[in-house]
């Protein structure tokens, strides 16, 4: 009999991309095809050989690193802010949906964070917040085609639009690869209702990474039907998918894709507006709002040109099982279709279950005492996601025995053949964000040569080696070093005046007491 999928796996912690957890990789470079990686940075010094660094326009140092492992486990990344000390990071974040006016959570007002905005082919585009002020990275497995650190990882500045463009503090950017895999282009759209043409107007706004240059295409129109505006005038994005070579999509998973064609043609931009699927389950009230999250029941991913949509259709929401039923489907469509095709159901009491997992996982959850089978209707559910491999047909949920606990488990469901393929520990303490984790390809872009030192793959960062040399390198770490260094330095100045003071009080008190007994005496 076949060894179960979890039981030579370890909790995700974080992991050389070589670990016996990641054993089934990409023959190109030995890391996985792609993972689920944690949305929610680490912040750590921990270096590997997939990290790259950069600097802020500002002069901060900041190094990158993932720890990656093969799915269902989860894949994390870490940054690094050299000089800035352990008392200047920031609290943990509270949690955050997609689905509101920003990808962020809210500031703190000191230290920092860093989260994923999104990720295509070679390429993660994600925050980082040094004292309430955000710096965007775009981070490539590919590298540098030429020169000294040729295919080596790279991690470049996104600059801001100028002039200033009030869209662009949404933060609500899609990322294109381009057809090299060397270049791409981040995108944010800005948008106004003209009542003159009955129409939602939309710009693009567009970044080459060749150009290393904004531009803002023509404005284009949006008409739709009566039916679907009252859909689209709520729509709210929570992510973004790369639709092929020139397109790409802001999606609601409540109300449907917006998306925007031929990118790179400033004069003629397409604008589209694509529904979900008119079967899919209503979660919200009769005003159209959501009573939850839709995070926790729907997703969607694209790969190449092929939109898929999953949505997890529980017995009583509220519950999102824990003993009730569910059923998922999923659906594909492209952009030479008229509408989406539906590719399967599966019911929760269908889905086979080996077991053995139930004996070493959840024994208090086995269905009656003549049963020794774990029925996974009896676990809590919620972020649905599907993979970014167009011939994989597996279904991922983060499922947990009682909603409030730490520990989940990451359960990857064979939909072809309806049974559970694995089942992952991981700890949900560390994630600000809902969803969790990330589907991105990025892992395979990884060119061989990078691999030679994975023999020793752990090595802390070397902050002094960051600081030497290049831009800013005499005022390292910008304004927000100086700020630091100021309040510590002040804090010792105070020492140091309040000590000769408090010498020179004690030393008039003891002669003024000596003269007054001498007085006395004569």
């Amino acid at each position: 009999m076949a060894a179960l999928s979890t039981v030579s796996v370890r909790p995700s912690t974080l992991m050389c991309p070589n670990s016996t957890a990641a054993s089934s990789t990409s023959v190109r470079s030995g890391y996985p095809d792609w993972v689920l990686l944690n949305k929610t940075a680490r912040i750590s010094a921990d270096r590997n050989a997939t990290t790259a660094s950069c600097r802020t326009r500002d002069g901060q140092a900041v190094a990158v690193s993932f720890w990656l492992a093969d799915p269902p486990n989860i894949s994390h990344f870490s940054v690094h802010c050299p000089g800035i000390e352990d008392e200047d990071f920031a609290d943990p974040p509270p949690f955050f949906i997609e689905s509101g006016t920003r990808d962020g959570p809210p500031y703190p007002e000191s230290g920092y964070y860093a989260f994923v905005i999104a990720a295509e082919g070679a390429f993660v585009l994600f925050c980082v917040t040094l004292d309430g002020s955000d710096h965007h990275f775009v981070y490539s497995a590919r590298g540098h085609p030429t020169g000294k650190k040729k295919n080596k990882p790279s991690l470049h500045v996104l600059p801001d639009p100028k002039p200033a463009v009030e869209a662009f503090e949404s933060q609500q950017f899609g990322i294109l690869p381009l057809g090299d895999d060397e270049h791409y282009a981040v995108a944010f759209l800005e948008y106004r209702w003209d009542s003159r043409g009955n129409a939602w107007v939309y710009r693009a706004y567009v970044f080459s990474s060749e150009t290393k240059a904004w531009r803002r295409s023509r404005d284009v129109l949006l008409r739709l039907s009566e039916s679907d505006r009252i859909l689209f005038d709520r729509h709210a994005t929570s992510k973004r998918i790369a639709v092929g070579a020139t397109s790409l999509g802001w999606v609601d998973l409540l109300r449907g894709i917006i998306l925007l064609s031929n990118i790179f043609d400033d004069e003629r931009p397409v604008i589209t507006y694509i529904p979900l699927p008119a079967t899919k389950v209503c979660i919200t009230d009769k005003h159209g709002y959501p009573h939850y999250a839709p995070e926790y029941f729907c997703d969607v991913v694209c790969c190449d040109d092929l939109i898929k949509f999953v949505e997890v259709d529980f017995e009583d929401p509220d519950y999102r099982a824990n003993g009730k039923a569910w059923k998922a489907t999923t659906w594909n469509w492209k952009v030479s279709w008229d509408d989406w095709r539906k590719v399967r159901t599966i019911d929760v009491a269908d889905i086979s279950v080996d077991p053995r997992y139930s004996a070493l996982l959840f024994p208090h959850l086995l269905s009656d005492d003549n049963k020794q089978e774990l029925e996974l209707k009896n676990l809590f559910y919620l972020n649905p996601t599907l993979s970014v491999c167009g011939d994989d047909d597996f279904l991922y949920m983060l499922a947990k025995v009682d909603e409030g606990d730490d520990i989940a488990w990451v359960a990857a469901v064979d939909m072809k053949n309806a049974a559970l393929h694995a089942l992952v520990p991981v700890s949900t303490n560390e994630s600000n964000a809902i969803p969790m984790y990330y589907a991105c390809a990025f892992p395979k872009y990884y060119i061989n040569n990078i691999t030679s030192d994975m023999g020793n793959p752990v090595e802390k960062d070397k902050s002094d080696k960051l600081q030497q040399g290049g831009a800013n390198s005499n005022d390292y770490g910008g304004n927000l070093q100086k700020k630091r260094r100021k309040k510590k330095q002040a804090r010792v100045v105070d020492h140091r005046v309040e000590r000769p003071f408090l010498l020179y009080f004690i030393g008039c008190v003891f002669v003024a007491i000596i003269v007054k007994v001498l007085c006395h005496l004569s």
